[in-house]
């Protein structure tokens, strides 16, 4: 999980057309929760994505599976899927970072 300051606060659909402009059809975008405080789910894969999270101007960037059921049986079985998938997990990470900076601070 990397969490860093910007100097912009753009809106969280702001930050998913921007991600989905940057990155195009390699990826799928969802939100996740309601109000003001929704997170974007980017989806590489069943097993690899991330949670981008906005909090003032902090967003938090987590790599994460993007399905429900399984970030539930990742937590349960001690981080097996994260484990397995730990690189591609971190290059997403790090890449959305990266972007999200060079863009937003």
């Amino acid at each position: 999980m990397k969490v860093f300051t910007i100097a912009q606060e753009p809106s969280t659909e702001e930050i998913a057309k921007t991600i989905e402009q940057h990155f195009s059809s390699k990826f799928s975008y969802s939100f996740f929760g309601v109000g003001k405080n929704r997170s974007v789910v980017v989806r590489k894969s069943e097993f690899v994505g991330a949670q981008i999270s906005k909090s003032g101007n902090q967003i938090t960037v987590h790599a994460m599976s993007p399905n429900l059921l399984l970030s539930f049986l990742d937590s349960f079985f001690m981080n097996v899927i994260y484990f397995a998938f730990h690189s591609p997990l971190k290059k997403l990470e790090a890449d959305l970072v990266t972007f999200l900076k060079s863009r937003y601070s």
